[in-house]
């Protein structure tokens, strides 16, 4: 039998934790993905698997051996990707998760964009401020603001967002408007739910300030605090390139205007650097493309990019 049918089931085994699960994932019965491991077994020399009551956990050899057959695989899935794109078409499956407001501004555009041209894709696109698992919820990309989080992959530092202090025009009419940042202390503040400093961090002209704040609402969702910011209850640090049309419309205000925040860094996430499909890098080169020729974002030093 083919080898690779058999590193196949194994991955299915392991990555199910049973035999019947492989059997299932693979679409053959339960002896025949026992036959199969087994056979695969005496071609190395090695055991892969323990078996227990409970299912199969990989040993030292099976963990190696699984690692690199993914990659052949993976490899493999590439190059037949490739060779049925040298048309210039693309196919397969891409499946994104990102942050909410970041991949409503920055991300779905995209996507419709490569949707558009490329009808044969079948785009996945995950929104949630919680960080999802890049490899075990089978994830390509992820684009990750502020925090990496635990998941495995590879990590690219893309870019970082300029980040502002806004409220309500009406908030600063009745609550007066600071001109220095020891003012933002007689202030309420509408704090992110992962922005847990109790001082604010302030440059100007190379000098460094801190402003110690009054925190009185804390919100998990980008959305509630722009609800927040407008019905007058406090102000907040946002990033500029999500509420950039508001204050030139007038809905907003930015803060102590002569003032600058430290950025927040963006980052790209991978399972692994062979793992990058064709219809991958499309979207990466079309998200660095629009991240340099966005206000309010600062390109990563290095960062390549052509348009699509």
């Amino acid at each position: 039998m083919d080898q690779l049918h058999l590193f196949k089931t194994l991955i299915a085994a392991i990555d199910g934790g049973s035999l019947s699960a492989a059997a299932k994932a693979r679409g053959i019965s339960q002896p025949a993905a026992s036959q199969q491991i087994t056979l695969l077994e005496s071609q190395l020399r090695k055991e892969l698997l323990f078996r227990t009551s409970r299912g199969v956990l990989p040993t030292e050899a099976g963990r190696l051996v699984y690692q690199s057959a993914k990659t052949i695989i993976e490899q493999l899935n590439i190059l037949e990707e490739d060779l049925g794109n040298l048309d210039n078409s693309l196919s397969g499956k891409l499946r994104i998760t990102a942050p909410l407001a970041i991949g409503q501004k920055l991300v779905a555009p995209i996507v419709f964009d490569m949707q558009a041209k490329y009808p044969d894709l079948d785009i996945t696109l995950k929104l949630n401020d919680l960080l999802m698992d890049l490899v075990k919820d089978r994830f390509d990309l992820a684009i990750r603001v502020g925090s990496l989080g635990k998941s495995e992959g590879v990590a690219r530092k893309i870019g970082d967002l300029d980040l502002v202090l806004v409220s309500s025009p009406d908030f600063i009419n009745t609550h007066g408007r600071p001109q220095t940042p020891a003012d933002l202390a007689g202030l309420q503040m509408i704090r992110y739910r992962e922005d847990t400093t109790k001082n604010l961090e302030l440059i100007r002209q190379g000098s460094n300030y801190s402003a110690e704040v009054a925190t009185s609402f804390i919100f998990d969702n980008t959305d509630v605090i722009l609800n927040a910011l407008y019905r007058g209850i406090g102000f907040t640090k946002f990033p500029r390139v999500l509420v950039r049309d508001q204050i030139v419309q007038g809905a907003l205000e930015e803060l102590l205007p002569d003032y600058q925040l430290p950025s927040k860094p963006v980052y790209l996430l991978y399972p692994s650097r062979q793992s990058l499909s064709r219809r991958a890098q499309v979207f990466i080169d079309q998200l660095l493309c629009i991240m340099a020729h966005t206000d309010g974002i600062i390109p990563a030093r290095g960062n390549k990019w052509r348009a699509a």
